[in-house]
């Protein structure tokens, strides 16, 4: 089953960092990168065995994967290079995972949906220019490394 959760209040950080590091993401919020979109898909597949005797197959939980998709117009600000030296990895490994954070709100700022994937890696990044009259911006793709090491917490919203 498939969803959309929207929010009033979304706010989305990423910042680039080493293997043992902890990401900063000091200044690196969806204004300092000026998203135009922002999308996180969570699919899980399944797997079909066919059985002898029975009237249908068995089914069961497949291999799980986690996306998603930005598009930034402020992409070439000056210290905002995260997300292109996470696509060309430099030599001394600085810029080996990509983390990604945030928060989607209601009304009430009460946050009912909220993220944090340590371990991602750029795996698109796609610039379109323009004329004067165009904004450049980056479409950005990524994906966990990591995805079965993924967890959710539940937590009541009172309201």
């Amino acid at each position: 089953m498939a969803g959309t959760v929207t929010g009033k209040n979304a706010k989305v950080w990423f910042a680039a960092h080493s293997a043992g590091g902890a990401p900063t993401f000091t200044g690196k919020n969806q204004s300092a990168w000026g998203l135009g979109d922002f999308s996180l898909t969570i699919d899980r597949g399944t797997v079909e065995q066919s059985l002898v005797g029975e009237a249908g197959s068995y089914f069961d939980q497949g291999s799980l994967s986690v996306e998603g998709s930005v598009t930034a117009a402020k992409f070439a600000t000056s210290g905002l290079r995260d997300l292109l030296d996470n696509l060309l990895d430099d030599a001394a490994g600085s810029y080996k995972y990509l983390a990604v954070s945030g928060t989607i709100s209601t009304d009430t700022d009460a946050v009912y949906l909220s993220w944090f994937l340590a371990s991602c890696q750029v795996t698109g990044y796609d610039v379109s220019i323009g004329d004067s009259d165009t904004i450049t911006e980056a479409s950005i793709d990524f994906t966990m490394l990591n995805p079965k090491d993924l967890t959710y917490n539940q937590t009541t919203i009172e309201g």
